[in-house]
């Protein structure tokens, strides 16, 4: 079971891979970071990155149908992707046992990425991912 610094390295491993953070969205906080942020800055990219994740997390807008089944104690989401000319940022949140606001982020190079490996790929380390 793969900590921080080892999901990273594996996340920084897929095609395409420009950076990669484990972010906290309550409070904005990088837990972990590798390679290159947008921007340069990786606080300031998971600061920003934590505003959407919390907009997706917290409104009903966004949550799955009232019959499906999810548990009360999970997020309703499962991914965010935000597109742009040239590159994709993927944040994924990670199912924890306790009251969980930690997401992976993905930034991926548009020509070089692909963006449904990614999505699979960083899903599975999410289910793995050991934090404490």
């Amino acid at each position: 079971m793969p900590g921080i610094d080892e999901c990273l390295l594996e996340a920084m491993r897929l095609p395409g891979a420009r950076g990669a953070a484990v972010v906290d969205w309550t409070s904005g906080l990088a837990l972990g970071t590798v390679g290159d942020a947008p921007g340069g800055d990786h606080e300031t990219t998971a600061a920003e990155a934590a505003e959407l994740a919390r907009l997706a997390a917290e409104h009903r807008a966004f949550a799955p149908e009232e019959d499906a089944d999810w548990s009360d104690d999970a997020c309703p989401v499962e991914d965010l992707i935000i597109a742009n000319r040239d590159s994709y940022h993927l944040l994924r949140f990670v199912p924890t046992t306790f009251d969980s606001s930690v997401f992976l982020h993905l930034w991926l190079a548009r020509a070089e990425g692909n963006l449904a490996l990614a999505r699979i790929r960083l899903g599975e380390m999410a289910g793995r991912l050991v934090l404490g």
